[in-house]
């Protein structure tokens, strides 16, 4: 698992190194991943979307070119420099989001917020303690989309583990979507995971 300091040398090729390592785990369908996030998302000038580990900004820079306001919250003070560059009017924080959300977006409301390929640096009881926080920069009727190397069940990932072999990351903790939606639904928040490439999908919250 990388920490600030990885990303943050990772950050000057990330975008082209993504492109070279899309086929197979754990990138396997990463655009395809961005692109159901972004369905999922209004692009108009009205809307402010929370980009949690925003990395380059590819996930949230269509809402920008759209007009909408951009908030992004990363770890790697290089990854921000970059999605700077893409998004010069946006709003960014450099917070490592393990320790929450950043004070200075608390008392905002967000139409969305989405995180891709960045919440498997917490457990599951940090995730869902991470989402109930979240909820609460929510507007009403809002939405939470986290896309994630993950899967439906237990034995998908396994297979996963059993074909990617020596590449596999032991460090980082990916999630199980039908578990997550149970645990979620034991405290009353609504959700839904879609599978989207064989290592990856989206948990969504309504």
């Amino acid at each position: 698992m990388l920490d600030n300091k990885g990303f943050d040398n990772w950050a000057g090729e990330y975008d082209e190194s993504i492109d070279r390592l899309s086929t197979g785990y754990p990138f396997e369908g990463y655009y395809k991943v961005l692109e159901y996030v972004r369905n999922l998302v209004e692009l108009s000038e009205d809307v402010k979307i929370l980009d949690l580990g925003i990395g380059t900004g590819l996930l949230t820079y269509e809402v920008y070119k759209n007009g909408g306001r951009v908030y992004g919250v990363d770890f790697s003070s290089e990854m921000i420099k970059k999605a700077k560059e893409k998004m010069p009017k946006g709003n960014f924080y450099e917070h490592n989001f393990k320790q929450g959300i950043p004070k200075e977006i608390k008392g905002l409301q967000f139409d969305y917020i989405v995180s891709s390929y960045a919440i498997h640096h917490l457990d599951d009881s940090e995730k869902v303690s991470f989402i109930l926080e979240l909820k609460k920069v929510l507007k009403q009727n809002g939405k939470i989309i986290i896309a994630d190397i993950s899967w439906k069940n237990k034995e998908l990932m396994e297979e996963c583990k059993k074909i990617s072999k020596k590449y596999w990351d032991e460090e980082e903790i990916y999630f199980i979507g039908d578990e997550m939606v149970n645990k979620l639904r034991d405290i009353g928040v609504d959700s839904y995971y879609e599978q989207l490439s064989s290592c990856a999908g989206a948990l969504v919250i309504e």
